[in-house]
């Protein structure tokens, strides 16, 4: 947030970004979180209703700047607490992007072989969940 303005949706899509999908908080624990920063003057909020940004005041700036390791460290704690999941989240994107790209590009044959290939993908997971 200390390089940009985000609206609370915008923030929340940031995080998730962030950590790679670790931690994505909802509308309901943002906003609150949003409004005591408000109130302790860390941050402003500009626009109106859904185009309401928030950027860091010149207060909330010195904030990040002399607490820079300790909220470096919140993202690494987050990632570690993530784990193996961040990993597993990250196959997951990449194996969507090849079955989007075989389904608009590939010949009737290859749709095939990727659908039992995901298929044979499926029941091997869940064989994981067996042991």
């Amino acid at each position: 947030m200390s390089q940009h303005s985000y609206n609370g949706y915008g923030m929340i899509g940031a995080i998730a970004a962030h950590t790679d999908g670790a931690w994505r908080p909802s509308p309901g624990s943002i906003y609150p979180a949003l409004a005591a920063l408000q109130s302790e003057g860390l941050i402003e909020s500009t626009g109106d209703g859904k185009r309401t940004e928030f950027v860091l005041t010149e207060a909330g700036k010195s904030y990040v700047a002399e607490n820079a390791a300790e909220m470096a460290q919140v993202w690494a704690d987050v990632n570690e607490e993530a784990g193996a999941g961040t990993d597993l989240r990250l196959g997951l994107s990449k194996l969507v992007g090849a079955v989007e790209q075989i389904s608009m590009a590939g010949n009737e044959e290859q749709v095939k072989a990727a659908t039992e290939a995901l298929d044979t993908a499926r029941r091997a997971i869940y064989t994981l969940l067996a042991d």
